[in-house]
């Protein structure tokens, strides 16, 4: 298996001003993992914000390995996965309230929800009820969520929802996100 690159640019087109502006990830897919990189401009005004992240993957899309997300001017916060269900801060202390989980969702970002959907393969043609570590933004609070998503049109449409909101998503042929919602739109994916 040879690397394989791919860049991904999301933007948002509603005007909800806690809504993700712009976010371009970086995506690289090789033998010992798949990583991704991106940069967030968001908000207006004093919800203004950019951030930077990085998230590593199991090969074969298995298991998250790690995130880390910073706010530019602000904190920074790093989870590190064993591949079997424990979870460590940036200090290496362990995250008990997240044992047993295998994904994480960044809120605003579709990329968590690509990762997630590429774990789930065949499975995400029936409706999957899990939790998952789950990141604010841009407050940078973590905490385990319940999510439940449903396949609408196999391999092309999902419901997801959370918290009690349901958000109808597309993805293309390759499991990547083009439409999230009523806002956010892929407007540059180029392999």
């Amino acid at each position: 298996m040879t690397a394989s690159t791919r860049t991904l640019r999301w933007r948002t087109a509603a005007s909800d001003e806690a809504a993700l502006g712009l976010e371009h990830v970086e995506l690289k897919v090789a033998e010992t993992g798949i990583s991704a990189e991106g940069v967030v401009v968001a908000g207006a005004g004093a919800t203004a914000f950019g951030a930077r992240w990085r998230i590593t993957v199991d090969p074969d899309w298995t298991a998250f390995r790690s995130l880390h997300f910073t706010r530019l001017g602000g904190a920074t916060v790093a989870l590190r996965h064993d591949g079997y269900g424990e979870w460590t801060d940036g200090e290496g202390k362990k995250r008990k309230e997240f044992a047993g989980l295998s994904d994480c969702l960044v809120e605003g970002s579709p990329f968590g929800l690509v990762a997630l959907l590429a774990r789930l393969g065949a499975k995400a043609a029936k409706t999957q009820s899990l939790d998952v570590v789950f990141l604010a933004v841009p407050s940078l609070d973590l905490a385990r969520a319940s999510i439940v998503l449903k396949p609408l049109e196999p391999g092309r449409r999902f419901a997801l929802t959370r918290a009690g909101e349901t958000v109808e998503i597309d993805v293309d042929a390759d499991g990547l996100v083009t439409r999230w919602g009523d806002g956010l739109a892929a407007v540059d994916l180029a392999g």
